[in-house]
């Protein structure tokens, strides 16, 4: 009953993705804070500068400017729940290094290698290529890792009581050691502002598991979903701390859900007009012990941007 409760609310994601048009605004840019070729701090990126207009709405968030709903807090997919907002815009760049670490019941430690580039084509939309390497100290993987083309757009963009709406599509290609065929699946995230500082954020996925991930994985189950809420905060303007929870299906035929609570902090180490630098550290923490759920989860990135 459940998995068919989550399903629905998973599809339901997708369907307001599709639906919901991409606000046209032209004079979007010019509102921004941000200068044209300087990536904002996390403080930046969050302050209320438009102080004109009614404070009668009790709406969450109603007290915040446009451009403070909109910008980016480096929420991205290194976390299981990510915010809404784009990781880059027009003309961005950004390249980024991950190290995951997960112990599991009865297996082998997993240590896995990540590295990804993003390009922002528009203001909403944007595209990114991930490379996952061969698992380390297993000797079972070898050669090429495994290759997933993002692509990224913002639906709906933040305002009043609306929230902000977007969905990417992934597809995981064939070009590590064992693997077949191709997957695809689709995100869809809502975000939307309490205060200045507190955001919540829902992520949900429906995914069509085509081919093997890596040699021997031969019991993989064809459709997988996923889906949970999660919760940023702003500490200081270099600092924001989020906590996640999800719940999706196993990888594994005949295996149970895995639940995952995400513990993650995100900091910025170095800001000038053209870079920006950030290095984000999460813990997954199993909470029902089945054999596919991580006991426990470490994982750091190191992302660089720039114009």
């Amino acid at each position: 009953m459940w998995k068919t409760l989550s399903t629905i609310a998973a599809s339901g994601l997708f369907v307001i993705s599709l639906v919901a048009p991409a606000r046209a605004d032209d004079t979007h840019a010019a509102k921004q804070t941000k200068p044209a070729d300087a990536p904002m701090s996390l403080a930046e990126r969050s302050d209320p500068s438009d102080k004109g207009g009614s404070t009668t709405a009790a709406a969450p968030g109603a007290g915040l400017s446009e451009s403070a709903r909109e910008e980016y807090r480096e929420v991205s997919d290194f976390f299981n729940v990510r915010e809404a907002n784009p990781s880059v815009v027009k003309g961005e760049w950004e390249v980024e290094w991950e190290t995951l670490w997960f112990t599991r019941k009865n297996q082998k430690d997993e240590v896995d290698l990540v590295q990804s580039v993003k390009y922002g084509f528009t203001e909403d939309f944007f595209m990114e290529l991930e490379v996952l390497e061969p698992n380390l100290g297993q000797g079972a993987n070898q050669g090429a890792g495994t290759i997933e083309i993002i692509a990224f757009n913002r639906f709906l963009r933040e305002k009043d009581n609306c929230p902000a709406v977007s969905g990417y599509v992934e597809l995981r290609l064939p070009t590590g050691d064992g693997t077949s065929k191709v997957d695809a699946a689709f995100n869809a995230i809502v975000t939307k502002s309490i205060t200045e500082k507190l955001r919540v954020n829902f992520q949900g996925f429906l995914e069509s598991a085509n081919g093997r991930q890596n040699a021997g994985d031969e019991n993989r189950r064809s459709f997988q979903w996923g889906l949970g809420p999660g919760v940023d905060y702003l500490f200081d303007d270099k600092t924001l701390g989020l906590i996640n929870y999800v719940n999706r299906s196993s990888n594994q035929y005949g295996n149970h859900n895995i639940n995952l609570l995400e513990l993650g902090v995100i900091r910025e180490v170095q800001r000038n007009d053209k870079t920006n630098q950030h290095v984000k550290f999460a813990l997954d923490i199993g909470l029902d012990g089945a054999g596919e759920t991580p006991n426990l989860g470490a994982k750091f990135q190191w992302s660089l941007d720039w114009k």
